[in-house]
C-alpha cells in the first residue's frame, strides 16, 4: 500500500513524493512496537497449534485483539504533536506540512491497522497464509484506486494530494477488518472452535506476550526508528536527495516485502513445530527459507544491476511533460543508489529468516539487541557525522545504511547456529485464566 501512495504521488509534486516516505517511516516507527507485539500472535498460535491446544489458540487470538484495541487507541494521543516533532526534522516547510498531513491521516486509522493485523494471525498462525495473500492482495488494488481517485480528484470525489494517498489506505484497512471478522466467524463455526467463550482477558498469557512480544515489537522500533531518523539526515542534504532515497527505497520495499512473507512463514512453521518439539523440522524449515531467500535477493539484484531505468520507469506514470524531466534527474541519481540495495538485499534476506527462525522459537531478545546496536551505532552513528562533515554526500549515508545491514544479517546467522533457540519451551506452562 505504502508504494502505491508512491507511485501515485510521483505525478503529483516532488515534494510529495519527498515527504510520503520519511511519513511513512515516522507512522511505523510509533506503531512498531504493539504491531510486532501483537504479531507475536503468530508464533502463540502455531505452537498451541502444534501442541494441539485449539483452546489456547483462540485465546491467543483475543488477547492480540484487546492489546490492538488498547494500543491503536493510546497511539491517537500522538497526532497532535506530530507537526511540532517533523518541524525538528530540518526539512523544508512544505515537505514537513506534507508528511503531517500523510502522518495524522495514516496515524488515525491505526486501531483499525493493529486489529487486521491480530485478525491476520489467526491464518498465518494456522498456516492458511493464502487466505491472508488474496485479502491482502485485494485491498492493495482497492487502495490503488482509491489513491488515484483522491490524489487527483477524479470525478465527483475531492482533489486531496497526499492526504488523500493515506485515506485510501486507511479505507482498504477497514474493509480488511470486515472481510476477516466473517471469515474468521465461518471458520470458527466450521471447525467447531470456541470462538466467543475465550475472549476473557488472560493475565497469564498476556504476561508472556509482554515478556516474548514487547522485544519482537521493540525489535521492529529500533529498525524502523532508525531509518526514520536515517532519512531525515539524508533530507537535511537536499529534497532532491531525499526524493531519490525515497525512490531507491520504494523499489527495495518491493523486494523486502517478499522477505518479511518468507519470515512470516518461518516464524509460523518454526513455532509449530517448537510446539510439537521437532527442532528437526524447525532446522529444515530454516534452511529451506534461507536458500528462498537468498535465490530471491540474488535475483532482483541482478535485475537492480542489470535494468534499473526501467524498474524505475512506474514511477513516472502520471508525471505530467514538465514532471517527467524533474523525475529524470531523481531516476537518474536513485538507479545508482538501486546498486546498494542490490547488494545488501542478500544480506537483508538473511537478517529476515534468521531473526524470524529465532522469534518463533521464542528468542526475542537476541534480534533486538542486534537490531539496536547495528541501526543506530553502524548506520544512524556515521551518517550523524557525514551530515555535519565538511563534505557530506547521499553515497557516504548509503555505505553506512549497506554496512548495517550486512552486520545485522551476519549476526543473525551467528545467534542461529549458536543453537540457543532450541532449549525455548514458551507453551509449556498451564496458563491461568480470569
Amino acid at each position: 500500500m505504502n508504494a502505491a501512495d508512491r507511485v501515485v504521488l510521483a505525478g503529483c509534486s516532488q515534494e510529495a513524493l519527498a515527504a510520503v516516505t520519511p511519513a511513512s517511516m515516522l507512522h511505523w516507527t510509533c506503531v512498531c512496537i504493539p504491531l510486532g507485539t501483537v504479531l507475536y500472535a503468530n508464533t502463540f498460535i502455531s505452537q498451541y497449534e502444534g501442541a494441539g491446544r485449539k483452546d489456547r489458540m483462540m485465546t491467543s487470538l483475543w488477547q492480540a485483539i484487546w492489546i490492538a484495541i488498547a494500543a491503536g487507541i493510546l497511539l491517537l494521543s500522538l497526532l497532535p504533536l506530530t507537526r511540532q516533532l517533523l518541524e525538528l526534522s530540518g526539512h523544508p516547510p512544505k515537505v514537513a506540512e506534507l508528511e503531517a498531513q500523510y502522518f495524522n491521516t495514516l496515524g488515525a486509522g491505526n486501531p483499525i491497522l493493529l486489529v487486521v493485523t491480530a485478525m491476520t494471525c489467526f491464518f498465518n498462525g494456522r498456516r492458511k497464509t493464502s487466505v491472508v495473500m488474496i485479502i491482502t492482495m485485494g485491498a492493495v488494488v482497492f487502495n490503488f484506486v482509491v489513491d488515484y481517485l483522491l490524489v487527483y480528484g477524479i470525478g465527483p470525489f475531492p482533489e486531496l494530494g497526499i492526504r488523500g494517498a493515506a485515506l485510501a489506505t486507511v479505507l482498504a484497512r477497514c474493509c480488511e477488518v470486515l472481510i476477516y471478522g466473517v471469515l474468521i466467524w465461518r471458520e470458527a463455526k466450521r471447525l467447531d472452535l470456541p470462538l466467543l467463550s475465550e475472549c476473557r482477558i488472560d493475565r497469564e498469557l498476556l504476561w508472556k506476550y509482554f515478556r516474548f512480544g514487547i522485544p519482537s515489537g521493540l525489535h521492529y522500533f529500533v529498525d524502523y526508528s532508525g531509518f526514520t531518523v536515517f532519512l531525515m539526515l539524508v533530507g537535511t542534504l537536499s529534497s532532491e536527495a531525499l526524493a531519490a532515497t525515497n525512490l531507491a527505497f520504494s523499489v527495495n520495499g518491493l523486494i523486502f516485502v517478499p522477505l518479511l512473507g518468507f519470515g512470516t512463514a518461518i516464524q509460523t512453521l518454526v513455532g509449530h513445530h517448537m510446539g510439537a518439539r521437532r527442532i528437526d523440522w524447525a532446522r529444515q524449515t530454516t534452511r529451506s527459507a534461507t536458500l528462498l531467500g537468498i535465490l530471491w535477493t540474488g535475483g532482483t539484484g541482478l535485475l537492480l544491476i542489470i535494468l534499473p531505468q526501467l524498474i524505475l520507469r512506474p514511477f513516472a506514470m502520471f508525471a505530467d511533460e514538465a514532471q517527467q524531466e524533474s523525475l529524470q534527474s531523481l531516476s537518474d541519481m536513485a538507479s545508482t543508489l538501486l546498486y546498494f540495495v542490490a547488494v545488501y538485499s542478500v544480506f537483508d534476506a538473511l537478517a529476515v529468516v534468521f531473526s524470524s527462525a529465532l522469534r518463533g522459537a521464542g528468542d526475542t531478545v537476541y534480534p533486538m539487541v542486534i537490531t539496536l546496536a547495528s541501526t543506530w551505532l553502524v548506520m544512524v552513528l556515521p551518517a550523524a557525522f557525514v551530515v555535519h562533515s565538511d563534505n557530506p554526500s547521499l553515497m557516504k549515508l548509503w555505505f553506512a545504511s549497506s554496512a548495517s545491514i550486512v552486520f545485522t544479517g551476519s549476526c543473525m546467522l551467528v545467534r542461529y547456529l549458536l543453537g540457543h533457540w532450541t532449549k525455548i519451551e514458551l507453551v509449556k506452562e498451564e496458563p491461568a485464566v480470569i
